[in-house]
């Protein structure tokens, strides 16, 4: 693209270096006070925010990327000590409504900026800049403690949620899942295995744990919690139906609220990140995940197991159904907006951000705007359900992987390859094929009653073909080992 103005000028009056080193050199130190249960000031944070929120405007651009990069922020961000002062749990870990937000907040305004910096540098000059990811992974190992912390804070069940943890922890497993992504990174990972080295792999079994907790069920939302007036107000309104009711029947009331409507779509995200996480690293040299049983799901545990992974795909299958339905109904009314009810054509309106226009329209003017409304809530459910088969698909991969590693390999070959998981013994190994041949046929049978078209997304008929490839491959695999 071409140069900007802007970055051309900046970078010209050396202003980026300066900028980006004083972070370290001169603000470090005095954005650390702003962390203090009663810090004299907050002007630390302020300008930190503001300076953070230029960076991401301009890494935006490919050229204020490498700008930023070639002067060093990520070295920057790595070597900042205010990032792993996070308030430990129950010192000050909920939000406050007063004039100097709580600690917990305070750390939230601090760590949010720096990995979306992150997340928006690996995202716009990424790609085959072998210097930015291992600049990339250094940040993971630099602050691994913070990192896996935040993780772990929405893993326990005992510990409640609001929108700031989850954030975090969505922000943490997709910068993993990035840099899981770049061989070369594993590669060094791998050769500094035994030197003591904390880094990425650091991160391997805090973002498995997740599974478990987040992707088989809502009954995290039991522990979502309001942290303040915001998420308060939020809690109160009921939510939009741009994606019409896709929780669970059994979902808790609180997920009918916006509070936890937004709630949902960051679980979804961290589910999805998590998924493709273990894809990437199992890809390349298969180490098992996920343990052998495939019997019983627990929230409880804290390695996933093959069950997660059906309860996972069962869960998603149905909730792709229901959002079938959802986007057919709201194309059907976008079409015929005359059969929508007054109420709910206002309330539709009440609900957009053409809020404020709705008393001046016209009521032919409003069914217009309803049908618009209506065909951008369609496409909005037609992405949702792209990114849930993304994610199907991928469990899929893991699920016959896992399976025929654990029914096919030899005994020797098991522990060989086991990494920290325990191998099942022969006997197991006979128990996991019986209760794969019980347990995954209903299963592949609703998988290849799955019918998806173009119309519903561009790569549907792509998708498709490798879910009933998949299906066919694990079908093959339990019928001969049973048949054996």
């Amino acid at each position: 693209s071409r140069p900007n103005r802007v970055v051309m000028f900046l970078a010209r009056k050396n202003y980026f270096a300066s900028f980006v080193g004083s972070m370290l050199r001169r603000e470090d130190l005095a954005i650390q006070a702003t962390l203090q249960p009663e810090p004299a000031s907050l002007n630390a944070l302020y300008i930190y925010e503001a300076k953070m929120s230029f960076f991401l405007q301009i890494a935006q651009r490919s050229d204020g990327a490498e700008r930023l990069l070639e002067n060093g922020i990520i070295d920057v961000l790595a070597d900042c000590a205010f990032l792993d002062l996070r308030p430990q749990s129950g010192q000050g870990s909920h939000f406050a409504d007063a004039f100097i937000p709580a600690r917990a907040e305070r750390f939230h305004l601090l760590l949010m900026p720096a990995l979306n910096l992150m997340l928006a540098l690996v995202a716009k000059i990424g790609r085959d800049n072998l210097t930015l990811w291992m600049k990339a992974a250094r940040f993971v190992s630099q602050h691994h403690a913070v990192l896996e912390a935040v993780l772990k804070e929405v893993a326990v069940p005992a510990n409640a949620l609001s929108i700031a943890p989850l954030t975090q922890a969505k922000a943490v497993t997709t910068l993993v899942l990035f840099i899981a992504r770049q061989r070369a990174v594993l590669d060094r990972e791998a050769a500094m295995a035994g030197s003591g080295h904390v880094g990425v792999a650091s991160m391997h079994l805090p973002i498995l744990a997740l599974l478990p907790k987040l992707s088989t069920s809502t009954n995290w939302a039991k522990r979502l919690m309001p942290a303040n007036d915001v998420e308060r107000t939020l809690m109160a309104v009921p939510a939009s139906s741009v994606g019409g009711d896709l929780s669970d029947s059994s979902a808790a009331d609180v997920l009918r609220s916006l509070f936890g409507q937004q709630a949902s779509e960051i679980v979804d995200s961290i589910v999805h990140s998590a998924i493709a996480y273990v894809q990437a690293v199992t890809e390349r040299s298969f180490r098992p995940a996920f343990s052998w049983s495939i019997e019983h799901s627990r929230e409880a545990d804290y390695t996933p197991s093959l069950a997660t992974l059906v309860a996972f795909v069962r869960r998603s299958l149905a909730r792709i159904e229901r959002a079938r339905r959802a986007r057919d109904e709201k194309l059907r009314l976008a079409k015929s907006p005359n059969e929508m009810p007054t109420a709910d054509m206002r309330k539709l309106i009440d609900d957009s951000p053409h809020e404020d226009a709705a008393t001046d329209l016209s009521s032919q003017q409003m069914r217009a705007l309803a049908s618009v409304l209506l065909e951008q809530q369609g496409s909005a459910i037609a992405r949702s359900v792209s990114g849930m088969v993304a994610a199907v698909e991928q469990a899929l991969v893991l699920l016959w992987r896992h399976l025929s590693f654990f029914i096919n390999t030899e005994s020797n070959e098991l522990q060989a390859g086991r990494g920290s998981l325990a191998m099942p013994s022969q006997q197991e190994r006979d128990m996991l094929r019986a209760d794969a041949y019980i347990e995954l046929p209903p299963l592949l049978t609703l998988l290849a009653d799955l019918k998806l078209t173009q119309d519903e997304f561009a790569t549907a008929p792509t998708h498709m073909s490798f879910i009933k490839m998949l299906v066919r491959r694990i079908k093959d695999l339990v019928s001969r080992d049973v048949a054996m």
